[in-house]
């Protein structure tokens, strides 16, 4: 590809299979992220692990834990950037040079409200374990943990596509070579809250097997991803359009009781909503990460019989497989299991 002109990437007969059209895809990707042309906070840095600022008892962990909560409330104006570590860094009477502990940058800020939210999410669910007991049927108890996991997300709305693309970006290494030494924090990040929002569904004398488990996982994790990114471009009060992609997303999900089908028809609903979406769905992608995606995914769809659904059906399937087990939790409540480490 690197000896080729843009033109001649991008012309179908080059991508004879779709393993091809993946790679390409992936290769683009990744080079765009780890150049020095993507999102300012996101520069390529040899970078510890984001999650040591948020969860060791190194020597001086609690000194950067204490700069990302202080930055936390100047987001809102300065986004997620150094400028707001600077901020937050004055604020504890620090030099605003301090800010360079806190190794990974802006991806560690994000990644710190990230947690911080699952623990809020959790909270919340804890607190309204009644309300949830109350509701007949699993996927309405999904659906209010969505909407309280969105309304935590809205003091930092504006700068949603910016906190995404972060989230996604992988750390670069020294020599430059891919695939990056350290995955997104998201992948974590999306673990916990998948478990979370899927803990919200399970009541007492329910008799939660294995495979429903799952498929509860699997429907918070497609839901509220797609949420994510049709909020992307939601100015509708309260987020009410995001909430209404996410609510039509979980009422495909079945019972495992269904078999194979209850997954399948609910993967098929979410890549229906994801294909709507459209190029919204890169949009919160650095500039040339985005670069011909578009147009390979185009010539990727007009190979499957689904076109562009299944292209997103395929993406869903290996975004869930990628997704590690977790045991069947307690239910919600003041008692239940405390929260993983």
């Amino acid at each position: 590809l690197r000896a080729q002109t843009p033109s001649q990437r991008l012309k179908p007969e080059r991508f004879r299979t779709p393993v091809h059209l993946m790679r390409a895809a992936s290769l683009l990707t990744r080079r765009a992220l780890v150049s020095g042309r993507g999102l300012r906070a996101a520069a390529p840095r040899q970078l510890a692990p984001w999650r040591c600022l948020t969860q060791t008892t190194a020597p001086g962990a609690q000194e950067k834990r204490d700069i990302l909560k202080a930055s936390v409330p100047h987001v809102a104006s300065l986004g997620w950037c150094d400028d707001a570590l600077a901020a937050g860094a004055r604020d504890l009477g620090l030099s605003a040079a301090a800010q360079g502990q806190v190794t990974n940058g802006a991806v560690d800020l994000v990644a710190f409200v990230a947690q911080e939210q699952c623990e809020k999410l959790r909270e919340e669910v804890d607190d309204a374990a009644q309300e949830l007991a109350a509701l007949d049927d699993w996927r309405d108890r999904l659906k209010l943990a969505i909407a309280k996991r969105l309304e935590l997300s809205k003091p930092f709305h504006n700068h949603r596509a910016q906190a995404m693309g972060l989230m996604v970006t992988p750390l670069a290494r020294d020599d430059g070579a891919v695939p990056p030494a350290d995955p997104p924090p998201a992948f974590e990040v999306l673990h916990r809250l998948v478990d979370e929002l899927a803990r919200a569904t399970v009541v007492h004398e329910e008799a939660l097997d294995v495979p429903e488990w799952r498929l509860r996982r699997a429907a918070a994790g497609v839901a509220y991803a797609l949420c994510e990114v049709r909020a992307l471009t939601d100015d509708s009060e309260d987020l009410g359009r995001s909430l209404k992609v996410a609510s039509e997303v979980v009422d495909r999900f079945g019972d495992a009781s269904e078999g194979p089908a209850a997954l399948k028809q609910g993967l098929k609903a979410g890549a229906h909503a994801a294909a709507s979406l459209g190029t919204a769905a890169l949009s919160f992608l650095p500039g040339p990460a985005v670069g011909a995606l578009p147009q390979l995914l185009d010539v990727f769809a007009s190979r499957l019989s689904g076109g562009l659904e299944d292209v997103f059906e395929l993406s869903l399937k290996k975004a869930l497989k990628a997704l590690p087990e977790s045991p069947v939790p307690a239910p919600p409540g003041r008692a239940a299991s405390p929260a993983p480490a």
